[in-house]
């Protein structure tokens, strides 16, 4: 029973020599002794591969190709040992989730750490890196009573080893006797080879590996004595004496160790050491090299950097230059600007070979150190290149949407349906009929419907129906846009009770057979019935047909790898339930801890796929991937920090920690210093893999610009072949560069068209374009394929973010030639007209979501100050003779009868929102109580309540012939007009209730986008004779701000200087008409100085200061003549089909800043012709300055 060796350094043909020994064998006798080819997991399938492709064989059957865990199975089929049921990764998480949870209280350290995302992962991880170290919790136990004993500045490994000792103890114990373990299986191996006749005749050869863990070395051990022959492929430059110690910095210190155990192993066993083949030659290149001197010399001398000599050129050869460029290739050395270029150059390379070289694709492969940062890059790149790949790593499967539906259904029984967790659900599409006759678009609307209605919790499987969708306004019968349009009156149409039929029948597909798992689950007694509810839910919903349907369609669409992924779906999750119900399925659990415990088996399932085809690249990772023979290798992000690999301390236990354990003697994996050294192995295997080529790149910037440095790798290979120059590779062909380096961006038609518009976009602007881009150009042209892709996208060159003016048909469609609109809808156009072309054109509205917004506050104040003072009115009171208590009393009534109407009752709808409500009966009662004493400092009393104005309204609407034809009447609701009798006359007010800070500012209404006003004051004044009897003047527009003031005071304050301060706040804001009389009608205390009321200050001889806000009647002339005027051309502009992209700017207010539509209009300022209207900012006296000029100058300045 000899063990024997095969060494050599990479590229020396070991894994070769394997292969002749194992095909000569079967050659000569094809069904002779076993023969056992051992190799690491990710390596079985090229090695079989290998084995089965060589002619001239008759059959394998006798070579087998395994891994170590695979020749376990086969042993303990023959030995013994399968009536263990198994448990896989997903169980051991599963598992230790329960323990978890259930000894919270047994573990103060790590009681809140499994519902940590990851954490079950790490600790399953340190678990198996325990078992392939042979440490047990009586060990660790052992270790934490010396750690007590003699350590005692270590308090917080002391903690995480009680809490480690007191879960694996348990897990232990629930494993022990009835479970198989994928890392128990080698215990397994090594104990029933003695007992295997299959392994006692076999020969055996162990190759692919650089070392070992003390389980696999308990195999080998049971293999060297027992089987006939055995022999070890090592990489290794030289063979090593028992008892010999290589230096800790030699290259090859990994496998040299591994030599050494494995002659130490020998001797303690006293198998003799049989023969040592070194298959290296100083001489000649190795095997894999002989087309390529570079690549030998680099894996020859990759450890002391010997610097390439180039051979020797004749000097008058006209190639004798040829060297510089290395016109092979053989070692290539890139500097990208950012990853994507990066990947785009190795795709436009591979192209470059596979057309001009004949390579194959399987010929060529990619390398990462971390394939996070490139996999979807080179899914990206690569699939837009037409390259044929195979990535070689498991995938997670938390993305697929059978995942993610059994998820969902679960935070919805536990959450109680949220909308978030309903919406997941429905959104995976397992609910759509086969019929169509339930569509994804049908649960878009129900989505709309649930957010506008709150929908939530028990809602979803009552009985009652579902309520119709709320109103926007607490007065359905608003004018100010209810009736806006042509003049055509809208039929009035009862307003339904309850949600419509289909509705209903989506919240039917949906909730019942969720209701129907949670009643299930519910009732079962264990987690066997749990599991049944849960299988039985998915065959209600068809899962295995749609899945299949899926695969499917993705075959149909070339994607076989997400074809597959869909088959293998169900078995995994299946699997899942399976590995619950052996481990706890007679066990009674809660609905919590059997969601916690699938979601952790869904977390741990990664999906292993087979490469869906022979010949393509392989994109591989480089400390876990075996890419057997290949020509060109290309390594990608060589960066520092990436190459060598910074190891992160990730763990359960950290670095500090595992050093002080092995101090201890608790052996377990190698430490930082150790893998960092053996990085240095791990990049030499990786640059001495491919036979042809090398190709080393770095990025200089990550994702988010932030500078990458390269790696000293590169500078390694620099310093080794001085002479090859290292590339800057651009994003983009710019004008420095030659037409040949510019070809290299248009190598596949996706990269090639995406760089020609960009070209001609740069020519279009003056910037000269090399010819290639116009032979490209009229390729494209040339391909029916690409002309259609073409004529789009040269469209865009001459794109400009702008909406076409509508035709005149087109307009009169939309508005008709009789326009009724609102003053609001004017002052939207004003801020853009693309802004009321969205929402009074194509009548585009925001997703209603149930919760209370700022404008339902709003709403709110002005609907209970509303009816207010129509309750005052229609009970002959006055708000002068309330009290302070009287208005909160009135206020908390008000506020009662209208919460109900607002938003479905949202005020209603939870303790929070009964909280605000109170809060808002404060606010609306202290605001009373302040219109009260505004009401006794003046004369002024309310005549008019909520005023409509427009057709068969209390007032006719204001009426206009536009230029164009059209005709054009303004409707809207006046909140509160108050009347006073003076010597001058009747006088009118206005005032409007806000729930934010406001104020008439005069270069606003000289613009048109602060006319509501002055035109409610206009309809007032103009139809004065017609509701009371006699002309009137204008005595001013006012808001009154609702809201809750702050009183700040440095050492307090009493009483009457609070109630003073108050009064401040509640000044009110606008404009008044400049005469003393009308001011001391509104605030008859003021003599002069400033009032508490009213934007007025008084001089003490009668006049007022320059900062008062007043206009003589003149001005207000002059505001109402404007506002007209302004008025006309908006609706002359809206029926001619004005829907520019326009937003206005003044000062530092934007259009743009609270527009519901940005993302409809896409307004960017980087993008060209998208410039704000800026508006200029003028003072009070500028403003009456440019209105006594007249409409011409005012037309002409604001078209300016």
């Amino acid at each position: 029973m000899p063990l024997h060796f095969v060494i050599g350094r990479s590229g020396s043909g070991k894994t070769e020599h394997v292969l002749r020994s194992v095909r000569d064998e079967l050659r000569s006798q094809a069904d002779g002794a076993p023969i056992i080819w051992i190799v690491p997991e990710q390596a079985t399938f090229q090695a079989e591969h290998a084995l089965i492709r060589e002619d001239g064989i008759a059959g394998i059957l006798r070579a087998q190709v395994l891994s170590f865990r695979r020749l376990a199975y086969r042993v303990m089929q023959e030995a013994g040992g399968t009536a263990l049921t198994a448990i896989n990764e997903e169980g051991k998480k599963m598992l230790l989730y329960k323990i978890l949870q259930r000894r919270k209280s047994d573990l103060p350290l790590f009681a809140g750490a499994a519902e940590q995302f990851g954490f079950i992962e790490k600790l399953n991880d340190l678990f198996d890196e325990m078992k392939r170290y042979r440490v047990e919790s009586s060990e660790v136990e052992e270790h934490l009573a010396f750690l007590d004993a003699h350590m005692t500045g270590q308090p917080l490994l002391s903690a995480k080893l009680r809490d480690i000792s007191s879960i694996l103890h348990e897990f232990e114990s629930e494993l022990a006797g009835r479970y198989l373990d994928g890392e128990d299986v080698l215990a397994r191996l090594s104990e029933g080879v003695a007992a295997s006749e299959y392994v006692k005749s076999a020969d055996i050869w162990i190759d692919g590996f650089h070392g070992f863990t003390p389980q696999e070395y308990a195999v080998l051990a049971s293999l060297i004595l027992h089987a006939p022959n055995i022999s070890v492929t090592l990489c290794l430059d030289k063979a090593y004496a028992l008892g010999e110690v290589p230096h800790e910095l030699n290259l090859f210190h990994p496998t040299a160790t591994t030599m050494l155990k494995l002659l130490e192993m020998a001797d303690t066993l006293g198998v003799d050491i049989g023969s040592i083949t070194h298959l290296d030659s100083k001489e000649a290149p190795l095997p894999r090299y002989t087309a390529s001197p570079k690549l030998a010399h680099l894996e020859r001398h990759f450890e002391r950097k010997v610097p390439y000599r180039e051979p020797e050129v004749n000097v008058k050869s006209k190639d004798s230059h040829a060297s510089d460029h290395d016109t092979k290739r053989e070692v290539t050395v890139q500097a990208a600007v950012h990853r994507r270029a990066e990947v785009e150059a190795v795709a436009g390379e591979m192209l470059r070979r596979v057309r001009n070289e004949q390579v194959r694709w399987r010929d060529m492969a990619v390398m990462v150190r971390n394939i996070a940062h490139y996999g979807e890059l080179i899914d990206t790149v690569f699939t837009e290149a037409g390259i044929p790949y195979f990535t070689d790593q498991k995938k997670s499967v938390l993305h697929h949407p059978f995942v993610e539906m059994t998820r969902a259904v679960l935070d919805i029984i536990i959450g109680n349906w949220k909308y978030d967790a309903v919406f997941r659900f429905v959104k995976t599409d397992f609910l759509l009929s086969e019929d169509g006759s339930i569509t994804r678009e049908h649960f878009d609307k129900l989505e709309n419907y649930v957010l506008a209605c709150g929908i939530e919790g028990g809602r979803w499987t009552s009985n009652r129906p579902w309520p119709a969708m709320p109103e926007l306004s607490l007065d359905p019968d608003h004018a100010d846009g209810a009736a806006e349009g042509t003049t055509e009156e809208a039929e009035s149409v009862e307003r339904p009770r309850h949600a419509p039929e289909w509705v209903e029948q989506c919240r039917s597909i949906i909730a019942d057979p969720i209701a129907e798992l949670a009643r299930a689950m519910k009732a079962s007694s264990n987690v066997r019935g749990m599991c049944e509810a849960m299988y039985a839910f998915w065959m209600a919903l068809g899962v295995p047909h749609k899945l299949e349907r899926m695969s499917q369609d993705a075959l149909l669409d070339g994607e076989v790898q997400l074809s597959r992924e869909h088959r293998q779906i169900w078995g995994a999750l299946l699997d899942i339930l399976d590995q619950m119900v052996e481990m706890v399925g007679e066990e009674k659990m809660s609905i919590e801890l059997f969601g916690g415990m699938l979601d952790t088996g869904f977390e741990s399932i990664k999906m292993a796929l087979v490469p869906p085809a022979l010949d393509q690249v392989l994109i591989a990772s480089m400390d876990r991937t075996r890419p057997g023979q290949i020509k060109h290798l290309y390594m990608l992000g060589v960066n520092d920090g990436v190459i060598p690999a910074r190891p992160i301390e990730d763990g359960v236990l950290t670095e500090h920690e595992r050093d002080t354990l092995q101090q201890i003697g608790m052996e377990l994996a190698p430490g930082v210093r150790r893998k960092l050294l053996d990085e240095r192995f791990l990049i030499y295997q990786s640059f001495a893999t491919p036979s042809d080529s090398l190709w080393i790149s770095y990025a200089l910037a990550d994702e988010e610009g932030k500078t990458l440095l390269p790696s000293e790798v590169v500078r390694h290979v620099r310093g080794m072949f001085p002479r090859v120059q290292e590339r800057l590779v651009m994003a983009e062909p710019n004008e420095f560069m030659n037409e040949e380096e510019q070809s290299e961006f248009a190598v596949y038609p996706e990269s090639a068209l995406k760089h020609l518009i960009a070209q001609l976009r740069e020519w279009r602007q003056g910037r000269p374009m090399a010819n290639i881009w116009w032979d490209v150009y009229r390729w494209f042209a040339a391909q029916p394929a690409w002309h259609d892709r073409l004529k789009v996208l040269m469209g865009s060159l001459l794109y400009r973010n702008q909406a076409e003016t509508l035709t005149p048909a087109t307009s009169r469609h939309l508005y008709g030639t009789a326009l009724r609109t609102s003053v609001s809808r004017m002052e939207r156009f004003v801020a853009c007209p693309f802004s009321h072309f969205a929402s009074h054109g194509l009548k585009l509205k925001e997703r209603r979501v149930y919760r209370l917004e700022a404008p339902d506050i709003g709403q709110l104040f002005h609907a209970a100050l509303s009816r207010f003072a129509i309750d005052l009115q229609s009970s002959n009171r006055t708000w002068a003779a309330l009290s302070a208590d009287e208005c909160r009393a009135e206020a908390d009534r008000i506020v009662d009868m209208l919460a109900p109407r607002l938003q479905g009752e949202i005020l209603l709808s939870s303790k929070r929102y009964e909280h605000i409500s109170l809060k808002l009966k404060r606010i609306v009662g202290r605001a009373a109580s302040v219109l009260g004493e505004h009401a006794r400092r003046g004369q002024f009393e309310p005549i008019g309540l909520e005023m409509d104005f427009g057709p068969d309204k209390p007032l006719p609407p204001l009426r206009f012939t536009l230029s164009n034809g059209c005709t054009m009447e303004i409707i809207g609701r006046i909140d509160r007009v108050d009347k006073a009798d003076s010597d001058r006359g009747v006088l009118l007010r206005v005032i409007d209730y806000k729930s934010s800070s406001t104020d008439l500012k005069l270069q606003e209404v000289y613009y048109g986008l602060s006319l509501q006003m002055l035109t409610y004051l206009d309809v007032l004044i103009t139809y004065a004779e017609l509701w009371l009897g006699s002309s009137a003047l204008p005595a001013g527009t006012l808001y009154f701000h609702v809201h809750n003031p702050l009183l700040q005071a440095a050492n307090g304050m009493s009483v009457e200087q609070a109630y003073e301060q108050m009064m401040k706040k509640y000044k009110m804001r606008g404009l008044v008409l400049a005469d003393r009389e009308v001011v001391s009608l509104m605030d008859e205390p003021l003599e002069k100085g400033y009032s508490d009321i009213l934007p007025v200050a008084v001089k003490a001889d009668g006049s007022f200061y320059s900062n008062a806000s007043v206009a003589t009647t003149e001005q207000w002339d002059m505001l109402r003549g404007t506002a007209r005027y302004v008025i006309q051309d908006i609706g002359t502009r809206i029926t001619d089909g004005d829907v520019r992209i326009d937003p206005y700017r003044l000062g530092t207010k934007k259009a743009c800043d609270f527009c519901s539509y940005k993302p409809v209009c896409q307004f960017d300022e980087l993008t060209e012709g998208n410039d704000y209207h800026v508006l200029p900012r003028m003072t009070k006296d500028e403003v009456w300055m440019r209105m006594e000029g007249g409409a011409a100058d005012n037309e002409s300045e604001r078209e300016s």
